[in-house]
């Protein structure tokens, strides 16, 4: 018996910066949502447990030890002598991306798990995200949401109506811990102590959505600018798409993103986009 479930791309509708805290993290605030299509594939079979068997276009870049089985080493600390079974991962989202693909496999296996293994649906598994990584969390819902804190704190958004995203890869070589060397370029000050907390907002109509992202924006776009400088040509490329109302960075990056406002839009602008640059990856989603 198998199941199968997706692993959906996360992308980052705005990301700031609110300082640099004591313990060495960043204190975020990140308006996050959700790709309906752009996504891995992991699919569960029953039996003994095992390591993970990697498929897919973007296969060859997770050699060693991967968080689904980081994932499925944590279950099994936790709840010993389960056969968890083994995973097929279909990796069809790029490697250190920006747009939180590990940390998607990593939340759609602890979901398999827990739908197969009562035992496993039993235990604190909001914990056991938590020790996977900062986007592990919002990972397990799977629905925009806005994070806080370094990405533990989740509060539920919803985005109104119909919102589309063309997503753009250059596919540029990336070094080991880019997220850390971007954090090293930007240079945040210290968090100040008295920093207020700002209320969730809450949005009437796509147009609230597109104006709130390009208002915040992406602390990290400019070093990642310096780390990566196709990321310029990126931007600009979706930027000047016919009806793309912001382009801009997904986390560290180097993927980025245009919204549009009708499927129709962002289906013309990905035709376009993929006839100009045939070696990116590019893909075209709406965003829940």
């Amino acid at each position: 018996m198998s199941k199968l479930e997706f692993a959906p791309a996360k992308i980052n509708l705005t990301l700031e910066v609110l300082g640099r805290r004591a313990d060495g993290y960043h204190e975020l605030r990140s308006l996050v949502a959700f790709a309906s299509t752009a996504a891995d594939r992991l699919t569960l079979h029953s039996g003994p447990t095992a390591p993970t068997v990697i498929e897919g276009p973007f296969s060859a870049g997770l050699d060693g030890l991967n968080l689904v089985d980081a994932a499925i080493s944590a279950v099994s600390r936790a709840a010993p002598g389960i056969d968890l079974g083994r995973f097929t991962l279909e990796k069809n989202l790029p490697i250190a991306s920006g747009i939180g693909g590990g940390s998607a496999d990593a939340a759609a296996a602890l979901r398999l798990l827990c739908m197969a293994h009562p035992e496993v649906a039993a235990l604190d598994v909001g914990e056991i995200a938590r020790s996977l990584g900062a986007d592990v969390p919002v990972c397990l819902g799977s629905r925009s949401a806005m994070m806080t804190g370094v990405g533990e704190e989740i509060s539920a958004t919803t985005l109104p109506g119909e919102l589309f995203a063309v997503l753009a890869n250059p596919l540029s070589p990336i070094m080991e811990k880019k997220t850390a060397e971007v954090f090293r370029l930007l240079g945040a000050a210290p968090l100040q102590s008295d920093l207020p907390k700002e209320t969730p907002p809450v949005f009437s109509s796509v147009g609230d959505v597109i104006r709130y992202a390009a208002l915040r924006g992406n602390a990290l776009e400019a070093p990642a600018r310096q780390l990566f400088p196709e990321i310029n040509m990126v931007i600009s490329a979706l930027a000047k798409l016919p009806r793309s109302r912001v382009a801009q960075l997904s986390g560290a990056g180097p993927t980025c993103f245009a919204l549009f406002e009708t499927e129709h839009a962002a289906t013309v602008a990905t035709r376009m986009l993929k006839s100009r640059q045939p070696n990116w990856w590019i893909a075209q989603s709406r965003l829940v």
